[in-house]
Order: C-alpha cells, then sequence, then structure tokens
C-alpha cells in the first residue's frame, strides 16, 4: 500500500523531497523550462506521477516565456456593439503580433469561470473580460500579478484597469431627450441588476426624472436580462399596465430588439403611440421605420484602448505595481425620428 495521501495536494516541495533534488530543478523540471539533466527530470516527473501531482495554474500563468496569445471574454458576440469592440482588440493585437482566443459567457458566470480556467491553463499572455459579476478565481489571478483588463463592465474591488463607457451620462441624455418632447411616464428595460453598467444606466434614468421633477413609478422599471426574449417578456408587462408608459428607454441592443418585435406584434405605433430609445446604436437602427434615436458607445474605440492596456501590462509584467484604474469613454445621442415630437399624455 502506497504511503501517499492522493487526497492531499501535493506541492512542488513535496514532489523535490522526494525526488532528492532541491525545489528550483523540481519547478524548472515540472515546468519544463530551465536547465535540467535528463536524469533528474525523469526522477521528478516519475515522483510527480505517483503522487498525484497537480500544477497550480495561477503560478504557471506567471512564467516569463510568452506564447504571444491573449484571452478574450465577453458576454455576447451577436451584439453590434461587443462585435465592434473584438474587432478593435483583434486590430491592435494582429499589429502586435498576438493571437485572440475568443469566448462567449452568454452572462452565465458558470460559463465565465470555466473560459478563464481554460485560457489561464492554455497559458495566455493575458485577459480581456466583461464579467457577468464577482468572480473569485480572477480576483486571485489579479492579486498573483496576471495581466487583466475589465472591459465594458468595472468591479469594485479588483485593483486592476477597467475600460468603460459613461453608462449614467448616457442613460441621463437620453431620457432627457424623452423629456424634453414631452413624454412624462417613462419606462425602462434595464439588464441585469448586479451588473455595473445596468446600476449606472437606471442611475442616469433615475436623475432626469428627478431633476424634471418627474415622480418615480417602480413599476416602469423592468429587467430583460440583456436577452431579446425576457425583453419581449417585460414589455408586453409594460403594455398591459393599466397606465401603460408613452416612452420606452431600453438599456441595449439585443433588449430593444425584443421590444420592437412586441411593439409590431402588439401594432403598437412609433412613435406616435409609443416612443423608444436603446442604448447602443446598431447599424440596423437607421434602416427601421422610423430611424431609431439610440445611444451610440464609442465600441471600436473601447476595443483598441483595451488591448494597448493589455499589452502594456503584458510588457511590464512583473514590473507593475498593480492598481486599480478607470479609463472612461463618452457615449453620444444619435437622435433620429423613434421619439416624435410632443405627444398627449395618457391618463
Amino acid at each position: 500500500m502506497s504511503h501517499y495521501d492522493k487526497n492531499l495536494k501535493k506541492t512542488v516541495e513535496d514532489v523535490a523531497r522526494e525526488s532528492g533534488v532541491s525545489k528550483s530543478v523540481a519547478a524548472r523540471a515540472l515546468g519544463d523550462y530551465g536547465s535540467v539533466s535528463d536524469e533528474a527530470r525523469k526522477r521528478v516527473l516519475d515522483v510527480a506521477k505517483k503522487v498525484g501531482y497537480q500544477p497550480d495554474q495561477i503560478a504557471r500563468s506567471l512564467k516569463t516565456k510568452r506564447t504571444h496569445t491573449i484571452g478574450v471574454i465577453i458576454s455576447d458576440i451577436t451584439t453590434y456593439f461587443f462585435t465592434s469592440v473584438v474587432r478593435g482588440i483583434a486590430d491592435v493585437a494582429s499589429q502586435s503580433g498576438y493571437d485572440l482566443v475568443l469566448c462567449n459567457t452568454d452572462e452565465d458566470p458558470g460559463n465565465e469561470n470555466e473560459y478563464l480556467k481554460i485560457l489561464v491553463s492554455k497559458s495566455v499572455d493575458g485577459l480581456i473580460i466583461s464579467l457577468s459579476g464577482k468572480n473569485t478565481y480572477l480576483k486571485k489571478l489579479i492579486r498573483a500579478g496576471f495581466p487583466v483588463v475589465l472591459l465594458d463592465r468595472g468591479v469594485e474591488g479588483l485593483e486592476t484597469t477597467q475600460v468603460v463607457v459613461d453608462n449614467e451620462s448616457g442613460a441621463y441624455e437620453a431620457v432627457t431627450h424623452l423629456i424634453k418632447l414631452g413624454h412624462r411616464r417613462i419606462a425602462i428595460i434595464d439588464g441585469l441588476a448586479n451588473i455595473q453598467t445596468s446600476e449606472e444606466r437606471l442611475k442616469g434614468y433615475k436623475r432626469a426624472l428627478q431633476d424634471n421633477h418627474i415622480p418615480l413609478d417602480p413599476r416602469l422599471i423592468k429587467y430583460g436580462d440583456f436577452k431579446m426574449n425576457k425583453a419581449k417578456e417585460v414589455t408586453k408587462e409594460l403594455l398591459d399596465m393599466k397606465n401603460s408608459p408613452i416612452a420606452l428607454f431600453v438599456a441595449n441592443e439585443a433588449m430593444t430588439i425584443g421590444a420592437l418585435l412586441t411593439l409590431k406584434k402588439e401594432n403598437i405605433t412609433i412613435p406616435e403611440e409609443i416612443a423608444i430609445v436603446g442604448f447602443d446604436d446598431p447599424v440596423w437602427g437607421p434602416l427601421l421605420t422610423p430611424p431609431l434615436t439610440a445611444v451610440r458607445q464609442p465600441a471600436y474605440s473601447m476595443g483598441t484602448m483595451t488591448c494597448q492596456t493589455l499589452l502594456q501590462k503584458i510588457n511590464m509584467h512583473g514590473r507593475e505595481r498593480i492598481v486599480f484604474e478607470e479609463l472612461v469613454l463618452k457615449p453620444k445621442l444619435i437622435i433620429r425620428q423613434s421619439c416624435g415630437e410632443k405627444l398627449k399624455e395618457k391618463i
């Protein structure tokens, strides 16, 4: 019977001790780098296999040897916003001799965590990620000094660079525009309650109402989870209200599509019966009848800035002081005809 306890995680020190070599020699043999004799390497690898040694992926990720590969984790590649962001990332990466490994989480924290571990195991040189929420594993990576840049969504407590848009000001401008056109009963279809972008867009919505002395009606706040089908459902709920809204502010492209599909199904005319503003300005926006008023994010610029920032971190690897940094880009309201002129308030 083996005297090794397979239930205990074996460390490099354990393997070194059992192999009769120093820790540095064992580490080089296990990591396949540096100078190690064939005899010592074989002895170390045999012992590692015997005791069930599993390498620490985070520690391995901090090696100095580069793969010239960047991991990119986003929530929804089908949206024009993320497609444009990734194009910006890819252009900068390609110009700098880097390849991308792209992962799509579909807003699922489980998928996100799995992709993180896979990318680290593949020894990518750095990570760009649009988080679905707090992530303990990512926090460990950042604390260990692994190059990471957060994209679109910041997370409190993570000491790294975050490249984001001023969501609150974008939402404020959009809702204020509706108010100036005479709309007062304005609903919002927001994303996910625990996501920074959602919280900031909701904050901008509330501030616009407050600054224009319009009472907040909690019934007009709906969450579409950044999903088209969910937005279809909540739009129908809003339309079925006794005192339904005459304007909609929808907090991303996928949900805007869902809202538009429900309005079409219910034969609600835009902007005569209801006005609509979307957050994100997709390529199809001007093609609608009437064309869509939308908050345009500088998506491509976000991608290029994020990748440039990550490459700087990679080049400074091991010499960078880990600090929180937030780079904020400004969105722009693109006014078209989906909000209409001053309409008579519903009673």
